[in-house]
C-alpha cells in the first residue's frame, strides 16, 4: 500500500489535467461547431436575398448566423481563465469567421466597385511583369503597387489566378490585422485579456467586416499600420536595446509598405503616431519605462518614406485628395445653416427598421463605454500610460467623424475614417476591462448582460451603418448599384470590343465602366464639369462643340449606352457623377434613341440592353435626321 501511494500521487494530476484536456476539446468542439453553423446561416441568408425573400427575413437569418460564431469567441476573449495560446486561437477564428461574409457575397470574382480596379492591375501587373500600370476605373491605384504587388505575388508563388489570390491576401491581412490589435492592447495594458478585448472590439469596427475584406487598397494597407503602432508600442517599453531596435525597425518597414500600399492610411499613420508623440513627450504621465523617441522614429521614418513616394512617385495625390475635403466641409457647413437638406441617411435601402434601431444605438454604446473609462481613468489616474490616453483621444474623434456621414461627400471619408479611429475605441474598451474593479457597482453586477448588450448593438450597429443593402446582400439586377448592374452581357460586350476595335477609350456611365475597364481593358472617360460627357445621353441636345473637340483631341471615338438607365432611377443617385443633369431620374427614352439617328454616332454593336456606337465629332452639329431620313 505504501509503495503504491507515489504512483496515486502522480496519477492524481494526470487525472486532473485529463479532465481540463477533455473540457478544452468540449468547449472548442462546440465553438467549432457554432462557428459551422454560423456560416452555413449566413450562406442561407445570402440564397435568401438572391430569391426576393422578404429583407426582415434575410436579415434575421444572416444575424442569427453571425451571432452564433462571435458570442462564443467573445466568451473565450473575455474570459479569465484563456491562456494566451487559447486567445491567439479564439482571435484568429474571429478574424477567419468575420471574413466569411465578404467571402461568400462574392466568392469567384469582383463585385464591388474597388475590386474591379484592383483585380485589373493585379492581372496588369501578372501579365507585363511590371508594377505602375495606368487604371481607368480608380486613376490613383496606379500609384500605389503594395496590394497588386502582394497580389501577384502570391499568384506566382501558389498558382492560383489573380482574384483567387487576392481573397487569399485579404483573409490573411484581416486576421493579422485584428492580431495587431492584440498586440497592441497588450502592450498598452500590461493585459493579455484587455489586449484580447481591444482585439474584439477592434473586429467589430464598421469597416472590418466588409469595407476592408473587399480585395482593395486599405484592407491590405490598414494591417501594416496596425503593427505599425503595435511594433513601436513594444519598443516604447521595451528596456533590451536590441529588442527596441528590432522592433522599431520592423515598425518603420511597416509605416513604409503602407506609404506604397494606401494614401488615407498613411496619413492616419502619420496623424496617429504624430499625436502619441506629441502627447507622450509632453505631458508629465511619461514613467521611466517608457520612451518617447519611439514614437518619434516612426513619425519621422514614415514622413520621410511618404514625402518622397509623393513628390517623386504619387505627385496626383493631392488633387485626387482634396476635394473630398473641401466639399465636405461645404456641405456641412451648407446643413448647420439650413442651406441644404443633406445626405439622408440609411436612404433607398430595404434595411428593417430594428437593423436601424442598432445603427443609432451604436454611438450611444460607444459614448456610454467612454463614459465608463473616463470615470475608471479618474479612479486609478497614474496607472494609465499617456500613449493610451493619446489613442483614447484619438478614439474620440469617431464622434464628431459621424456628423460627416451627413454631407454627401463626407460620407464615404468618414467611414473610411472609423477603421482609424476604432482603434482608439478599441483601447478604451479595453482599459474598462482591465480595470473592471474600479466600475460602479451596479456595472459590475450586471457586467456579463452589458458586455452582451453592448458585443450585439456594436455588431450589428457598426455593419449597419457601414455599406448598403446591394453591397451586403446578392439580389437580382439593380440598375445604378455598383454590386448588382454588373451582367454577364456587359462583360461579353467589352471583350468583344476589345478584340474587335483593341484598347479603345469610351464613354459610358458609371456602372458600365467598370465591366469595360476591367474585363475589356478599355480607357474609359471620367465625367466632371470640364468634360461633361454626360451631355451625349442624359440630353436630348447636341454635345456642344467644345465637348466635341475635346473627345475627339483625347480620341474618345466610342461611346455604350446601357438602355435600363431608362428603366428606373439608378440606385446611387445619377449615372454620371455629381455634375449627372438627370441625377435621381431615369433617362428619357428618347433621349437614347435619338443616338440611333444623330449623324454623329453611328451603331456598330448591339445586345439586349448594350449599344455601342462609334462618334464622329466633327459631325456634331449636322441636322439630326428623323426615321425617314428626312431632316
Amino acid at each position: 500500500m505504501i509503495a503504491l501511494a507515489p504512483v496515486d500521487a502522480e496519477q492524481a494530476p494526470r487525472h486532473r489535467f485529463s479532465d481540463t484536456s477533455r473540457s478544452a476539446l468540449r468547449s472548442w468542439t462546440s465553438t467549432g461547431v457554432l462557428l459551422a453553423l454560423g456560416i452555413l446561416l449566413i450562406g442561407v441568408s445570402y440564397r435568401m436575398s438572391s430569391d426576393g425573400s422578404p429583407p426582415n427575413v434575410y436579415y434575421a437569418t444572416f444575424w442569427v448566423g453571425m451571432l452564433l460564431g462571435v458570442i462564443p469567441l467573445a466568451a473565450k476573449l473575455a474570459a479569465f481563465g484563456t491562456t494566451v495560446n487559447q486567445r491567439i486561437g479564439a482571435i484568429a477564428l474571429l478574424g477567419l469567421f468575420t471574413a466569411v461574409p465578404k467571402y461568400l457575397r462574392n466568392p469567384f470574382g469582383p463585385s464591388y466597385h474597388d475590386e474591379y480596379a484592383h483585380w485589373r492591375e493585379s492581372v496588369d501587373v501578372m501579365s507585363s511583369g511590371q508594377l505602375f500600370p495606368p487604371n481607368s476605373i480608380i486613376p490613383i491605384v496606379e500609384y500605389f503597387p503594395g496590394t497588386s504587388a502582394l497580389s501577384a505575388s502570391i499568384a506566382q508563388l501558389t498558382g492560383l489566378s489573380a482574384w483567387s489570390a487576392g481573397e487569399v491576401l485579404m483573409v490573411v491581412t484581416h486576421v493579422m490585422t485584428i492580431l495587431g490589435a492584440y498586440v497592441l492592447g497588450t502592450s498598452l495594458l500590461r493585459s493579455a485579456r484587455a489586449g484580447a478585448v481591444a482585439a474584439l472590439i477592434y473586429a467589430l469596427n464598421p469597416s472590418a467586416i466588409y469595407f476592408d475584406t473587399q480585395f482593395a487598397y486599405e484592407g491590405v494597407a490598414i494591417t501594416f499600420f496596425m503593427w505599425a503602432l503595435a511594433l513601436t508600442s513594444i519598443a516604447a517599453r521595451s528596456d533590451d536595446r536590441r529588442r527596441r531596435i528590432a522592433f522599431l525597425s520592423i515598425a518603420v518597414t511597416c509605416g513604409a509598405v503602407c506609404v506604397v500600399t494606401h494614401h488615407l492610411t498613411t496619413i492616419a499613420l502619420l496623424l496617429i503616431s504624430g499625436a502619441i508623440a506629441v502627447t507622450v513627450t509632453a505631458f508629465g504621465f511619461v514613467r521611466a519605462h517608457q520612451r518617447p523617441y519611439a514614437w518619434w522614429v516612426l513619425l519621422s521614418g514614415t514622413a520621410a518614406v511618404g514625402a518622397a513616394w509623393l513628390v517623386f512617385v504619387a505627385s496626383p495625390t493631392v488633387s485626387y485628395l482634396s476635394p473630398y475635403l473641401a466639399n465636405s466641409v461645404t456641405q456641412l457647413s451648407s446643413i448647420a445653416t439650413s442651406q441644404s437638406s443633406g445626405r439622408e441617411l440609411l436612404a433607398a435601402n430595404v434595411q428593417p427598421l430594428w437593423e436601424r434601431a442598432f445603427t443609432a444605438a451604436a454611438p450611444a454604446a460607444v459614448a456610454a463605454i467612454f463614459a465608463l473609462g473616463l470615470l475608471v481613468i479618474a479612479r486609478v489616474r497614474g496607472k494609465v500610460t499617456s500613449a493610451t490616453l493619446a489613442f483614447i483621444a484619438i478614439g474620440a474623434v469617431y464622434f464628431p467623424s459621424v456628423l460627416f456621414v451627413l454631407a454627401p461627400s463626407g460620407a464615404e471619408g468618414a467611414r473610411r475614417s472609423w477603421a482609424f479611429s476604432y482603434v482608439g475605441v478599441a483601447v478604451m474598451c479595453a482599459l474598462v476591462v482591465a480595470f473592471q474593479d474600479r466600475l460602479p457597482r451596479i456595472v459590475i453586477r450586471f457586467r456579463k448582460l452589458i458586455s452582451l448588450a453592448v458585443l450585439i448593438v456594436l455588431l450589428i450597429g457598426n455593419v449597419g451603418a457601414g455599406l448598403n443593402d446591394p453591397y451586403r446582400f446578392p439580389g437580382p439586377f439593380l440598375w445604378g448599384s455598383d454590386t448588382r448592374s454588373a451582367s454577364a452581357e456587359a462583360r461579353t460586350v467589352a471583350e468583344h470590343i476589345r478584340l474587335r476595335e483593341g484598347r479603345v477609350r469610351v464613354v459610358t456611365d458609371r456602372y458600365t465602366t467598370l465591366a469595360l475597364a476591367a474585363y475589356g481593358e478599355l480607357y474609359v472617360s471620367e465625367p466632371s464639369s470640364d468634360f461633361p460627357v454626360w451631355e451625349l445621353t442624359q440630353t436630348d441636345t447636341d454635345p456642344d462643340t467644345k465637348l466635341a473637340t475635346d473627345l475627339a483631341g483625347a480620341t474618345y471615338d466610342y461611346l455604350v449606352v446601357d438602355t435600363r438607365m431608362a428603366d428606373s432611377p439608378p440606385f446611387n443617385g445619377d449615372n454620371y457623377g455629381s455634375g449627372d443633369p438627370l441625377a435621381g431620374l431615369p433617362t428619357p427614352p428618347s433621349y437614347l434613341d435619338r443616338l440611333d439617328h444623330a449623324p454623329w454616332a453611328s451603331l456598330i454593336m448591339s445586345t439586349e440592353h448594350l449599344r455601342v456606337y462609334r462618334l464622329d465629332s466633327a459631325s456634331v452639329g449636322t441636322e439630326l435626321t428623323d426615321l425617314t431620313g428626312t431632316p
